[in-house]
């Protein structure tokens, strides 16, 4: 991706993000909502149906207005395997280093050398 697209990719997430928060707070109606929708391009019945739906779940538990347009992650830290110790002790003796004497991360394990 270019550093454009990248900044219309994330001005469009801003956008949804602020009509789906309009929607929920009862500024916008779901056929406004629909139709602006429809505008920017997104127009499958389904994904309109589903996302309508959700946000009127939302509307009626009396949510803060979280969105689907932002991106959650949630990352399991999970200590190194087995295979990847090996592999990080056969690669220190070969290259006379001393091994970690840390633990690691599955995640930092693989980016040993």
């Amino acid at each position: 991706m270019t550093p454009l697209s990248d900044a219309l990719t994330a001005a469009q997430r801003s956008a949804l993000a602020a009509l789906e928060k309009a929607y929920v707070a009862g500024q916008v109606e779901a056929d406004g909502l629909v139709e602006v929708l429809e505008g920017c391009g997104i127009s499958d019945p389904v994904d309109l149906s589903f996302l309508v739906a959700s946000l009127d779940v939302l509307r009626e538990w009396g949510v803060s207005a979280p969105t689907m347009s932002e991106r959650v992650t949630t990352t399991k830290v999970e200590p190194a395997s087995d295979k990847q110790w090996a592999l990080i002790r056969r690669l220190c003796s070969e290259q006379n280093v001393p091994e970690p004497d840390t633990s690691l991360t599955k995640a930092s394990a693989s980016q040993v050398h």
